[in-house]
């Protein structure tokens, strides 16, 4: 409605002399969902309908009728077609406007229109003055014919994905119409769709062709559907088999018409004749493998029964079948006695392999128990339903007992029995911010002295009596663990600090009365011990260990033999001022060049005799006296300030810029350590190539040792290295292996040419079955990955008969050979290597 008065189109509706006929074409707009629009182009203004207006979500007063109105509602991409259309037919080059653009509606959202219109009056020279047009939401026809061609594009997809040929046949002309696919099928290339009736007749098999040709006959004469498989041979004397489907299409106004598909399973019958020979293979297999294997119908009865399942179930094949699986094979919880479920019944009811996992153990008639573990599937027809289940049985008695001892390994020191430090750390993480608990920091006295002067036997005898006297001597509900080397911790139970003090200086007492008895000498045995309170609740893990460890070193400056409490800034001070003198110290070595490159031996222990051609390269430090440092007082505060990567490089620098030369004349190989901090540096790399490049060292000659109980910061530098090296020639050999839980991740993570089995292991291999059982598992896996394997620690001849049995190929230890410096090994080896190579 405009200011002048009623619209011209309002009042030709209202004009009408019969009012129904108004209202009938009133009525008409509304329901073909249509807008009027009436342009003036002399005036140039133009009404838009009420009905135009609801169609986009618009009352009449919230839309005027400026001309250009319908412009600000067109779709970006659809203004210039929308435009276009009108200004052609203005310039009389269409007979009326009809095109489909995009319109926004009031929500936001955009609708189809179909816009019609046309030129109703000119002037006197023929110009157009007025148009009239209707627009229609078509925006449910536009959804349609997307989802339509989508679904074309799905079943052409179909088609294409299934190489399916598609032809039909005209019943009353004889005309046959082939897709290019069914050509291709049928070998005959590229041509026009309809091809002779004669094709398809005369490219049947001689033994397929009756039988396809009845089918066809019949679809064509009953109308029941047609599905059927023949060979076909191809021009080039190809046979292929085909698979059919055809049926008899019946319209009102045409003649009866067959369409069919067809598609090669050529592939699929050569591997069902595969797959039957294969099941005639697993059929012989299943009698001779050592797996118990039963299956079973819906009834949970067995119908097979493999010879294993019979000596497993001490019955027979014959007898087994048609009895309930759990009359002859119930099944109880090992730790709590109740019964378990059949996993074949859950497996046919679930539809789903059931994997069980409980501590299965199955009583057998012989009184015998044995740990088992059964794995059930779902036989499942070609129908979809569920015929019954196969069952695995596997008697893994030995393997369980196994996982427990190495489960019980995994949280406990293998020397003393304590608990290592990772299950130590979870007690005492548990136990921080209780009010009657304290953290004991036990470290021996001149235990050092023991274990290098009379040997590591000796030191791991009193490491052991320690445990003893900790564990005996400590209150009842006390922590005890090993952290490493001679330090131990308990959380013992008191009732404050002074309690703790007494409870410690009691047990140093009792540690003290030990005596050490060691070929006919005696030796005593000391210890310092740090208290650190845990009452407080917003303690952390590290922070309570290290006031215990600060107490504990307080009370070795004190004099030995002492018990000391954390005191914060006395106990703590000094231990920080001890560290960094320590360092220090290490720094000095550096810069005054007293640290000392040792070299130990590995053997072949085929010819244990024989000097090895392969040598580890170890570090020490020289005092200011001349006398020689052990790592082990050294190492510790390097690693703890981050000094180790320095340390590192100058033994990987010195040992090759000074005995490159004589360790390739006499064709001997070097392993140097790489501590997890060296490792984990990206330049390491780098340095290494610089160093090989300038001594001209053989790669080949070099081994990097990466000691697997280290806790690598940067995985990604490290795998580069390992890459990097050995792709340079380099080798690389996995240290400590066994010692902690990360052995066959390091081995999954790095590729490597050796691992060197832990020490721990190979000391007490004569009498230790797990020690052997373990180093026997190592040394198959590594046969397996194709690696060279090393013994550490190898202190008698029996454990050399030991490891060649178990298929070891080398050894180091004291046995052999103890470490001396590199440049009195090498020149005791002056020509060794050369005569080994002549």
């Amino acid at each position: 409605m405009s200011d002048a008065g009623m619209h011209p189109l309002c009042e030709f509706l209202d004009a009408l002399p019969d009012g129904k006929e108004a209202e009938r074409w009133r009525f008409a707009l509304e329901s073909a969902g249509s807008g009027v629009w009436d342009a003036d182009l002399v005036a140039g203004t133009c009404y838009y309908s009420s009905s135009w207006k609801r169609m986009l979500g618009y009352a009449d007063d919230e839309l005027d009728d400026d001309p250009d109105l319908w412009l600000a509602f067109v779709h970006p991409a659809d203004r210039h077609t929308a435009i276009a259309s009108g200004d052609r037919h203005v310039a009389g080059e269409t007979a009326r406007i009809e095109t489909e653009f995009r319109l926004r509606h009031k929500n936001g959202g955009w609708i189809w229109v179909l816009d019609r219109g046309k030129v109703v009056e000119r002037d006197a020279s023929g110009r157009p003055t007025r148009m009239i047009g209707a627009q229609t939401d078509i925006t449910a026809q536009k959804n349609a014919e997307r989802h339509l061609a989508l679904l074309n594009e799905r079943i052409q997809l179909a088609l294409d994905a299934g190489q399916v040929g598609l032809w039909q046949f005209e019943t009353e002309s004889g005309r046959l119409v082939w897709d290019q696919r069914m050509r291709d099928i049928y070998g005959i290339g590229p041509g026009p769709a309809e091809v002779p009736r004669s094709t398809w007749h005369d490219r049947l098999h001689p033994d397929d062709a009756a039988e396809a040709e009845r089918a066809i006959a019949i679809t064509a004469e009953t109308g029941k559907p047609m599905k059927t498989s023949y060979r076909i041979v191809k021009p080039n004397g190809e046979v292929r088999h085909l698979h059919a489907l055809a049926r008899l299409v019946h319209h009102s106004d045409a003649p009866p018409l067959l369409v069919g598909s067809i598609w090669d399973i050529t592939e699929q019958v050569q591997n069902a004749a595969a797959l039957a020979a294969e099941k005639e293979c697993l059929r012989i297999t299943l009698q001779s493998i050592g797996d118990a294997v039963i299956s079973t119908d819906v009834g949970n009865r067995i119908t097979f029964a493999n010879p294993a399942a019979a000596r497993l179930l001490c019955s027979t094949q014959s007898a087994l079948v048609g009895a309930n699986i759990d009359d002859v094979f119930p099944l109880i919880d090992e730790e709590t006695k109740a019964p378990l479920a059949s996993s074949t019944h859950r497996a046919v009811l679930s539809r789903r392999t059931v994997d069980r996992e409980e501590n299965a153990m199955f009583v057998r008639n012989d009184g015998s128990g044995r740990a088992v573990r059964d794995l059930a599937s779902p036989i499942i027809a070609p129908d979809g339903q569920v015929v019954g289940a196969v069952l695995v049985i596997q008697d893994i008695t030995n393997a369980r007992a196994l996982q427990r001892q190495l489960a019980y390994a995994a949280r406990h020191d293998p020397l003393t029995g304590l608990l290592n430090r990772g299950a130590f750390e979870e007690n005492l993480q548990a136990a921080i911010g209780s009010r009657d608990c304290a953290l004991l920091y036990l470290d021996l006295d001149r235990f050092k002295l023991i274990n290098d002067t009379v040997g590591h036997a000796a030191g791991d005898a009193v490491l052991k009596l320690v445990a003893n006297t900790l564990t005996a001597r400590l209150p009842h509900g006390t922590v005890v663990g090993r952290l490493g080397g001679d330090e131990f911790a308990a959380v013992v139970p008191v009732a404050d600090v002074d309690d703790a003090m007494a409870v410690a200086a009691g047990l140093l007492v009792e540690i003290r009365a030990q005596r050490l008895h060691w070929a006919g000498k005696y030796y005593e045995i000391g210890a310092s011990i740090g208290i650190a309170a845990i009452d407080d609740a917003q303690l952390d893990l590290e922070t309570a260990t290290a006031r215990a460890d600060a107490a504990c070193y307080t009370a070795k400056s004190a004099g030995r033999n002492r018990v000391s409490a954390y005191s914060p800034g006395v106990g703590e001070a000094q231990r920080n001022l001890a560290r960094i003198q320590v360092a220090s110290g290490w720094a000095d070595a550096l810069a005054e060049r007293r640290l000392v490159v040792f070299g130990q031996e590995v053997r072949d222990l085929a010819a244990p005799s024989r000097p090895g051609r392969h040598i580890e390269i170890l570090c020490r430090m020289t005092a200011a006296d001349g006398s020689i440092i052990p790592p082990g007082q050294f190492i510790p505060a390097a690693e703890r300030f981050g000094l180790m990567g320095s340390i590192d490089r100058w033994v990987i620098e010195h040992t090759l810029e000074t005995h490159a030369a004589n360790l390739m004349a006499n064709g001997l190989s070097v392993a140097i350590n790489l501590s997890a901090n060296t490792l984990s540096d990206p330049e390491l790399w780098p340095f290494v190539r610089k160093i090989i490049e300038r001594t001209r060292v053989e790669p080949a000659c070099l081994v990097f040792e990466i000691t697997e109980t280290a806790a690598v910061d940067n995985f990604v530098a490290a795998e580069r290295f390992v890459h990097d090296a050995r792709k340079a020639g380099c080798r690389i050999s996995l240290d400590d292996f066994g010692a902690g839980l990360s052995s066959f991740a390091y081995l999954k993570r790095f590729q490597v040419d050796s691992i060197k089995i832990d020490g721990g292991f190979i000391r007490n291999l004569a009498n230790s079955r797990f020690d052997r059982a373990v180093v026997a598992s190592i040394s198959t896996i590594a046969h397996e990955l194709g690696v060279d394997v090393v013994a550490e620690r190898i202190e008698d001849a029996e454990s050399v008969s030991i490891l060649r049995s178990l298929g070891i190929g080398y050894g180091q230890g004291f046995f052999f050979h103890r470490p001396q410096p590199l440049d009195q090994l090498l020149r005791a080896r002056q020509g060794v290597g050369v005569r080994k190579a002549s």
